[in-house]
């Protein structure tokens, strides 16, 4: 059984969606909001829900999308086309800025995200010859640059 094989592209996009999601339902599990109760004197730490900030829970979500919406218009076998590597490219900068908003709030709970989705947009831009089906016959050059370098007859 033959399986098919998904482009390095979508694989970064795909990881970074899947850390995004990762660290958005972290958000109610790991304690962020920590304060110290006047009475006892003893520090107290709360999820974010649990405090009730659901605001922040919400815009928490813009990650994810971007991610989302990234990973819908990358192609599973092939290369992205221009208007793909534009919302991978604008996905990337915005999630930087959600990143470096939100760095001492939840922010750096999604930079495996925006490393991943700089890996995924930097490769998008790196040019590649189109993968053939058939083998390259014995005598060609597997390298694609000719022969090689050839030696000279020194005298």
């Amino acid at each position: 059984m033959k399986t098919r094989r998904w482009d390095r592209i979508y694989v970064f996009v795909f990881s970074a969606t899947s850390f995004a999601a990762l660290s958005f339902a972290s958000l109610f599990v790991v304690p962020l909001v920590e304060f110290t109760d006047a009475e006892t004197g003893e520090i107290v730490r709360k999820t974010l829900a649990a405090d009730g900030q659901y605001q922040l829970i919400l815009i928490s979500m813009l990650p994810v999308f971007l991610t989302g919406s990234a990973l819908w218009v990358i192609p599973k076998d092939g290369i992205p086309d221009r208007a793909a590597k534009i919302n991978l490219w604008v996905a990337t900068f915005l999630i930087y800025v959600f990143v470096v908003l939100f760095i001492f709030v939840n922010g750096i709970l999604f930079f495996p995200t925006a490393i991943l989705m700089t890996a995924a947009a930097v490769g998008s831009q790196v040019r590649r010859r189109k993968r053939t089906i058939f083998a390259e016959s014995p005598g060609e050059s597997k390298s694609g640059l000719g022969g090689g370098k050839r030696r000279r007859k020194k005298g």
